[in-house]
């Protein structure tokens, strides 16, 4: 025995084996140097029972394994985690067998080896094999291992199911049997030049044959594995169903050649913003919009799009802007004048969308197109003209209506009035007196009647009569025309107007105006005093204001400031008004450029302000 230890002894270092031995009778313990390596004690460690068992995690596994040695005689083995004397944890490889004399165990010995590295080495290629049978099974995409001859030999369950088949039904296939023909040389050309180490691996879009006879499209994924010899053994094969996105693809095609039709017939340029550095991209025809060749189009960025753009309209196009930045509006849209090549200012339409945001919800592209609207603006703005020529015109028949209305009404007023004043007096004199006026009326009427033909031959030719008007004449004779008004009322007339003050001005309308601002005066009087009208003129740098002064009932312009001026507004109760006297005075004076204002108080009286502009009078 002690020659085969020291035979042992020799020889253990060389494999860093541990050899102990333990004698039943005596209870001692021998270790060789290796074991307190193993075991990390110092040299002079002697072990006693307790203490080399306390190096073990489970020490219920070293009684078994001592009891299973006793009870067959034969050498057993097992592997145990330790704690080494430093605290490092280990596994060791026990082999052990029990000696006997005379048929009584007397001896257990064996040997110990330091398997850590093994056993770690172990738990990672299970781990490994763990988290690849995870990652291949439970994949998104179809998982397959494929022979060298093209046979399948593992398939995941999304592979199955792209492909249709059952794991036995395709296990029994090779790719080569359900690869669509146009499709399989390409993939065996892959394939080859894989196995002669050409290529590290290869990608392409391929068709299968569905279980059902469907043609499917998928993305394949290969590599090859090979062994430590570097022979191959299998390829690994990612397989994606990409059937959809193929057919949206040629959707997306088809849709791109119509919309490239449509451009084509509607003739709209189309441009492409790369936002962040400010990069235009545009097609031939939206540079034939602004009369470039697509060689000399310059409009690389949007800043060379706002100086291109008329001044009038840049700003407004630079809120569009940022309101479709701002995501305030859907689209950009703006219609604008650009600047031709030929020099002139063409209209044009330019829409956009962001098709694309940063993380931070900045604006990365928009997408949008340029439609030339010239002609479209040119019939827009002509169209306008017209409308407002019409408009004008309705106005003036409407104001021609209301003075002819109102003027001859005043006239056939004042005329009927004599009369019966003429038919009931009977004082010659007086008679006499009243006759006259009565001629002095009818000539007023024939003298309207002519205004009144000027004004429709004027309006006729779309122009508007003005004359050079003594301002006090006009107003005396106004007031002669509504003499026997006032002096009906009994009222009384201070006409303060310097004589030499003339007006360019239209004479029916300022006819018009007097007399309605008159004639509303006696109309509407204080019957409690005697009425004072007061009628006078300043004349200013750059305008003259008439002022028309009455003491009559006045208006709370509290409760009626804001519609006095509105057609067919009344304020006093009175059954003949027909609220249109001071639209239409107001609506004739802003025609002729000037300006009316009122102020009033109830039972005070009414100050009207007309202002005539110095552009339309002049003086002697």
């Amino acid at each position: 025995m002690q020659t085969k230890l020291e035979l042992y002894q020799k020889v253990t270092p060389l494999a860093h084996l541990g050899i102990w031995e333990r004698n039943i009778a005596t209870g001692k313990i021998y270790w060789n140097d290796a074991m307190r390596d193993i075991y990390e004690v110092d040299e002079h460690f002697n072990p006693e029972l307790t203490e080399s068992t306390d190096f073990y995690a489970d020490y219920d596994a070293i009684l078994k394994l001592v009891e299973e040695a006793r009870a067959t005689g034969e050498a057993v083995i097992k592997d145990f985690e330790i704690t080494t004397a430093k605290g490092n944890h280990r596994w060791v490889r026990l082999r052990m067998n029990a000696g006997y004399e005379n048929g009584e165990n007397t001896l257990l010995y064996g040997t110990a080896e330091d398997v850590t590295e093994q056993i770690s080495l172990l738990d990672t290629l299970v781990e490994r094999e763990k988290q690849f049978h995870h990652a291949f099974e439970y994949a998104p995409i179809g998982m397959a291992l494929v022979s060298t001859e093209g046979k399948w030999l593992r398939v995941n369950k999304v592979l199955c199911n792209i492909l249709g088949y059952t794991d036995e039904e395709l296990l029994k296939l090779t790719f080569q049997d359900i690869t669509y023909h146009e499709d399989l040389n390409i993939d065996l050309q892959h394939m080859y030049e894989l196995l002669d180490d050409k290529i590290s691996n290869y990608n392409m879009d391929k068709r299968y044959f569905h279980k059902n006879g469907n043609i499917i499209w998928v993305a394949l994924s290969v590599t090859l594995v090979r062994d430590q010899q570097g022979d191959p053994i299998y390829f690994v094969s990612q397989i994606k169903d990409i059937t959809e996105q193929k057919k949206n693809h040629e959707i997306l095609i088809r849709e791109q050649q119509r919309l490239d039709n449509i451009i084509k017939s509607t003739q709209v340029g189309t441009w492409e913003w790369d936002i962040v550095p400010d990069k235009i991209i545009s097609n031939k025809k939206s540079a034939a919009i602004l009369g470039f060749l697509p060689e000399e189009f310059t409009l690389v960025s949007m800043q060379n799009w706002q100086e291109r753009i008329h001044p009038d309209e840049q700003e407004e196009n630079k809120l569009r802007l940022e309101q479709c930045f701002q995501k305030i509006t859907k689209y950009y849209a703006c219609e604008c004048r650009m600047l031709h090549n030929d020099g002139n200012w063409k209209w044009v339409e330019i829409r956009g969308k962001i098709v694309e945001w940063s993380d931070g919800k900045q604006p990365l592209l928009m997408l949008g197109t340029l439609a030339d609207i010239n002609e479209r603006k040119s019939m827009e703005m002509e169209r306008i003209k017209t409308l407002e020529i019409i408009s004008a015109q309705n106005g003036r028949l409407l104001n021609f209506a209301h003075i002819v209305s109102h003027n001859l009404r005043s006239h056939s007023g004042n005329i009927q009035m004599l009369t019966d004043m003429i038919t009931h007096e009977t004082d010659p004199a007086e008679k006499d007196k009243l006759v006259h006026m009565l001629g002095i009326n009818a000539a007023n009427l024939q003298e309207t009647l002519m205004h009144l033909n000027e004004v429709v031959d004027v309006h006729s030719n779309g122009e508007q009569t003005l004359k050079r008007l003594n301002l006090f004449d006009e107003i005396n004779k106004t007031v002669g025309v509504l003499s026997p008004s006032v002096r009906q009322a009994g009222a009384k007339v201070s006409i303060v107007v310097d004589k030499t003050i003339e007006i360019e001005y239209d004479q029916a309308y300022l006819e018009s105006i007097l007399l309605n601002l008159l004639t509303n005066s006696i109309k509407y009087r204080n019957q409690q005093n005697p009425l004072v009208i007061n009628i006078t003129a300043k004349d200013y740098k750059d305008e003259i204001i008439l002022e028309i002064q009455d003491n009559g009932m006045g208006i709370d312009l509290d409760l009626h400031g804001q519609k006095l001026f509105g057609m067919y507004k009344t304020f006093h109760g009175n059954g003949d008004a027909r609220g249109i006297g001071l639209f239409l005075v107001k609506n004739q004076i802003e025609a002729m450029g000037g300006n009316i204002t009122v102020e009033s108080s109830p039972g005070v009286g009414t100050t009207f302000k007309i202002e005539f502009l110095r552009k339309q009078f002049s003086m002697m």
